[in-house]
């Protein structure tokens, strides 16, 4: 039976440990790829996967590959069957978290990288210690290096919310009803304006695929039978 081509964006400084979860529970039916996100840009991050892209694929990103996979959608690549946007925002980097973020980028440069990892983890986990545990241990994989790079380039990033319209593929916005980062109200805005759009909001913080994966997983195996065509 053919399998549905899809490439897993990971979070922030985040590696395929967030997406694990759930892509054990789709192994029948999805052949994954986890992208690298290796470039300083969420632009680069886009190019990256189109480059080695397959002939038909569904991006899901989660937080960060959020932002990279609403990229990847608005390039309008003819490839592209699909795009699940979880725990994510078209919106810039507010002003809470530039000033946090470039505080963090200046303690990992002075070497207080572990101690950016712990915070990072702290944050992102929303007090749930294992969870703090697992983001801080993924962050420590990525490297001093590849934080910066992405931590940067999610400062960086652009306001998408006037474009979302555009987009023409299937989209499914997955939120987390507990999510500080991204709230839910940032999910409906998207899937307000992207044509066609489904919506899921789930009982859980800003790291749905570890938190709640069988939800992640049910929605992703639901729309991708009903909204998104296998290739041949």
């Amino acid at each position: 039976m053919s399998k549905h081509q899809v490439i897993f964006v990971p979070g922030l400084a985040a590696d395929g440990r967030l997406w694990q979860p759930v892509i054990d529970r789709l192994s029948d039916i999805v052949e994954p790829t986890i992208a690298r996100c290796s470039g300083t840009s969420i632009a680069d991050f886009a190019d990256e996967i189109l480059a080695d892209a397959p002939d038909k694929f569904v991006i899901a990103g989660i937080s960060m590959g959020g932002y990279v996979a609403l990229e990847v959608a608005l390039r309008g690549d003819t490839r592209l069957a699909g795009a699940a946007l979880v725990n994510t925002n078209a919106r810039p980097a507010s002003p809470l978290q530039l000033q946090r973020s470039t505080t963090f980028l200046e303690d990992a440069k002075r070497g207080l990288f572990d101690t950016v990892a712990d915070k990072l983890g702290e944050i992102v986990a929303g007090g749930k210690a294992e969870l703090a545990t697992l983001a801080a241990a993924m962050t420590r994989t990525v490297g001093r290096d590849g934080y910066l790079r992405q931590q940067q380039a999610v400062l960086d990033r652009l306001d998408q919310r006037s474009k979302l319209r555009q987009i023409a593929v299937p989209a499914l916005v997955i939120a987390g009803d507990e999510d500080r980062i991204s709230a839910p109200s940032l999910a409906n805005e998207i899937a307000r304006s992207v044509p066609g759009a489904e919506l899921e909001i789930f009982p859980c913080g800003h790291l749905s695929t570890v938190e709640v994966p069988e939800m992640v997983a049910a929605s992703l195996r639901d729309w991708l039978s009903r909204r998104v065509e296998v290739a041949a």
